[in-house]
């Protein structure tokens, strides 16, 4: 098809690569699986969904489109969630977006969604003004993604989840739906953004748009019940939906509520380039959807012989339809297969980079997943160590052998697998990987062979990794800092992407009926997690040596007589041995500000195994500190390489593992906070977060509280008690052990309740009443005025004086979930507010209670501790403090 190398092909092979990565479900295989996707080969249409956060989405209107009517549906989100809370974990910002990608893959696959978008902007947080998200992200910026977006998927509607005003609340919201309207419009027009059009990009504008969030009761135009059962899912799509959306962990804890009966949602459709009535039965009302009226729609020409080629397909997908059975779904095979080859001599006949070539060529892969899902078609590849597959009669009996993440410059090899589990034979052609640059793949010689039903093939392949082949577990997005509202983007190939693309994938390319047909799968590994079995892990490279720092960001006070920095070094080395040597040996050290120095000044490594770990200790030294920022670097050095990086590995259940760069470096900030004494702090973590730490670095001694301490210990040998962030919601002990820690208070202790949702009953957990309702209050203008409202108060004088000053350069937000009434007994110490919101006193009560003190802090320490926020470490200590005297 030697016309088809064009820039517009380009662009429809890169879109066709973004469908999503998530295990494969059972009602997407066999009978119910190849079902779904004959309704999709019956249809041309194609819907955008556009939201701002993962779960955000009207999943079960995605699954009605997607698993009722064929449709294909992709889905675009602005943002990764980066600034939402983690219920599942201490991750928060970039990491907590990696896990929010993977759990919207996750639910993707429940709602039948093709591919997933994601613009380059960061979610900063609530907001509640649209103006704030436009002035942050900057509105032609991601306008331009979105336009971005619209062209490279070239829907024929767009379904916002968002209207643009400020019923959507949210101001990502609101910018999702503005910024939606506006790319309608502009992604059709080649003056708007024309270094797309250079890119390759072509105008296209869809054919109608949709807002959602509209009542029943006001001007909608189409009505969309998801509560209707589907005999293929053996559930509502509502409900479906639900399940998949049950998989976003870290934002719902893993809810499902299913519902049964209707489940309608409305939408009302602002604009259309074609005629359609005032009330619409589907959202593709007054579009001729079929394969035959395909140029008719498109407003293009048909070429010569076009619309025969266009009958044909449309005869081969009925001729399926009918074949159809669900006890052998392969039956359809031969009709499918002249389908396929109708819409490549279809292809033939077009120019490449016409409207009607980039819906043929999506319908070509369509008539392929068809062919693969009614045959039962399974391609596995699986890395394993060189030699590794057992031999004799004990290899029946052997485990599959598993393998770390390979490291630049490694050999092993590839075992892909093939079975046909349909009633047709086949005739393989070939199975083959393809593979980035600097994978040099070497697959051993075979004779090509028909494949019966219910048989199987394997073949076995080397791979060679080059010393500078790139690392694929690093993504293709960065940001340089927490304060950075948008992404970077290394690869703009990458663009849109979930994940940086998988680099190595299993071919198999065989013929049916006349007719070439590919499957392809990520090649994977096996990792031991035992005793739950292996998981499986995409097959990704990564560095011989990692080097983390522990901790992130150090404070040292001003005043402090000794100024010391104790740093740790996580050296995690990945490298496998070879014969005769250890696998990486080197050395390991500090690189200082001018005139500092470390204990060790360096230390030396070696590693005999993939997979080892060792801790490294240096007590750096300063012989004076300002009020700024000073960076600390570690660097490893071994076999003449220079290694300056390090990960976080989140590895969160059902989720793919992934890696969060980030430079082998610790600020330190010189912080003026006098620190009297030292403190003894019991610490109840909730869904975990960084404040004990954070209470280390003022010097204190932190223990973190379980069970039985809540339930037995001496409680009184603290000097203050922190319950962190969320506590309430995820700690039964704490609720049912509580009526100990207002025993500790009213004994003289000093208890301090951070940031809590409503699990947290003030009435019950409280020593007096309050109220802290579903939907609490929050101040999310990380520059918010600040007024104390009890200035007289120990907690503003001592040991450190707070002033408004204190709340400067706060990040992200101010605080969440502040109480809306409280008993005259508690004082209210500072009071703050967003832009148009009334002065909110709830997020800081202070109550005297017996001998000791009750505070109810709802200020994001979780977020300004991590990154050295010098009011926080003064506030924090102050707080820590109240149980002593000046």
């Amino acid at each position: 098809m030697p016309r088809r190398a064009s820039a517009i092909a380009i662009a429809v092979l890169a879109a066709a690569t973004l469908v999503v990565a998530a295990p494969r479900l059972p009602q997407d295989a066999g009978a119910a699986g190849t079902w779904q996707r004959l309704l999709a080969l019956q249809t041309t249409a194609s819907a955008l969904h556009t939201t701002a956060h993962p779960d955000d989405e009207h999943g079960g209107v995605l699954a009605l489109l997607a698993r009722r009517d064929g449709v294909r549906v992709s889905l675009m989100t602005l943002n990764r969630g980066q600034s939402g809370d983690n219920a599942i974990g201490p991750q928060l910002f970039d990491g907590l977006g990696l896990i929010r990608t993977d759990e919207i893959l996750a639910a993707d696959a429940y709602y039948g969604v093709s591919r997933q978008y994601f613009t380059t902007v960061v979610d900063y947080g609530f907001s509640k003004r649209l103006d704030e998200a436009l002035d942050k992200w900057g509105r032609d910026a991601v306008l331009a993604d979105v336009v971005r977006i619209v062209r490279m998927d070239r829907p024929w509607v767009l379904v916002s989840r968002f209207q643009g005003n400020e019923r959507d609340g949210h101001g990502n919201h609101q910018t999702a739906g503005l910024v939606t309207q506006e790319a309608f419009k502009a992604a059709g027009d080649p003056n708007r953004f024309p270094e797309q059009i250079a890119g390759g990009l072509r105008p296209w504008q869809p054919f109608k748009i949709y807002i959602g969030g509209v009542r029943q009761d006001e001007a909608w135009t189409i009505r969309v019940d998801p509560g209707e059962y589907s005999p293929w899912l053996g559930d509502s799509y509502s409900n479906f939906a639900r399940l998949g959306l049950s998989f976003q962990r870290s934002q719902n804890g893993g809810r499902y509520a299913p519902q049964l009966g209707p489940a309608p949602a409305f939408y009302a459709r602002v604009a259309s380039k074609v005629d359609a009535p005032a009330r619409e039965r589907t959202f593709f009302d007054g579009l001729d959807t079929t394969i035959p009226g395909l140029f008719r729609t498109l407003g293009q020409a048909a070429p010569p012989g076009g619309d025969g080629a266009l009958q044909k397909i449309d005869e081969a997908v009925k001729a399926a339809v009918a074949a159809f059975t669900l006890r052998n779904p392969s039956a359809s095979v031969p009709a499918l297969a002249r389908g396929l080859e109708a819409t490549r001599s279809a292809l033939r006949l077009l120019d490449a980079s016409s409207d009607a070539a980039f819906a043929l060529t999506i319908k070509e892969r369509q008539f392929q997943d068809a062919i693969n899902t009614a045959l039962g078609i399974e391609v596995v590849a699986r890395a394993q160590p060189a030699a590794a597959a057992a031999s004799g009669p004990a290899a029946a009996f052997a485990p599959p052998p598993t393998m770390t993440a390979p490291v630049p410059g490694e050999t092993f090899e590839i075992v892909a697998d093939v079975a046909n589990r349909g009633e047709a034979t086949i005739e393989p052609a070939d199975i083959a990987i393809e593979a980035e640059k600097g994978w040099n793949v070497r697959g051993e010689a075979v004779q090509p062979k028909p494949l019966g039903p219910n048989q199987a093939i394997a073949r076995r392949f080397t791979v060679a990794l080059a010393d500078d082949v790139a690392l694929s577990t690093r993504p293709y997005f960065e940001r340089a800092s927490i304060f950075d509202n948008r992404y970077v983007v290394s690869d703009m190939k990458q663009f849109g992407r979930p994940a940086s693309a998988p680099p190595a994938v299993a071919l198999f390319r065989y013929k049916t009926n006349g007719a070439v047909v590919e499957a392809r799968e990520p090649v994977a590994r096996r990792e031991p997690k035992l005793p739950y079995g292996d998981a499986i892990r995409e097959l990704r490279v990564v560095p011989s040596l990692a080097l983390t720092v522990d901790p992130p960001t150090a404070i040292v006070s001003l005043s402090a007589a000794d100024k010391t920095v104790a740093v740790t070094v996580d050296l995690l080395n990945n490298e496998p041995p070879t014969a005769g040597r250890p696998s990486i040996a080197g050395q390991l050290a500090l690189q200082l500000p001018q005139g500092w120095t470390s204990a060790p000044a360096s230390q030396s490594f070696a590693f005999s195994a993939a997979g080892e770990r060792r801790l490294y200790t240096f007590v750096v030294s300063a012989p004076s500190i300002e009020d700024r920022k000073y960076t600390i670097a570690a660097v490893a050095t071994a076999n003449g390489r220079s290694y300056r990086d390090g990960y976080d590995l989140i590895d969160e259940r059902d989720l793919e593992l992934r890696y969060l760069y980030r430079p082998a470096a610790i600020d330190v900030r010189g912080v003026a906070v006098a620190v009297p004494s030292r403190l003894k702090v019991g610490y109840v973590m909730g869904i975990g977060d960084q404040v004990p730490s954070g209470i280390a670095q003022l010097g204190h001694t932190v223990t973190l509280l379980g069970e039985r301490d809540l339930a037995s210990a001496n409680l009184q040998q603290f000097d203050a008690i922190v319950t962190g962030t969320r506590a309430y919601a995820v700690r039964e002990d704490l609720r049912t052990y509580n009526q100990r820690l207002l025993d500790y208070v009213k004994a003289g202790g000093n208890l301090i309740v951070l940031y809590n949702t409503a699990e947290l009953v003030p009435s019950r957990h409280a020593p007096f009443a309050g109220e802290l309702t579903l939907r609490a209050e929050e101040v999310s203008e990380e520059d918010s005025p600040v007024n104390i409202l009890a200035p007289a108060d120990q907690v503003f004088n001592w040991p450190n004086k707070i002033t408004k000053a204190d709340f400067d350069g706060w990040v992200e937000q101010r605080g969440s979930k502040f109480w809306s009434s409280w008993a005259r007994e508690y004082t209210p110490m500072i009071e703050t507010w967003d832009t148009g919101q009334a002065p909110q006193k709830g997020g800081w009560l202070s109550a005297r209670y017996g001998d000791g003190h009750y505070t109810y802090f709802a200020y994001a320490f979780h977020r300004q501790l991590p990154y050295g926020v010098p009011g926080a470490y003064r506030l924090l200590e102050n707080l820590l403090s109240l149980g002593r005297r000046p």
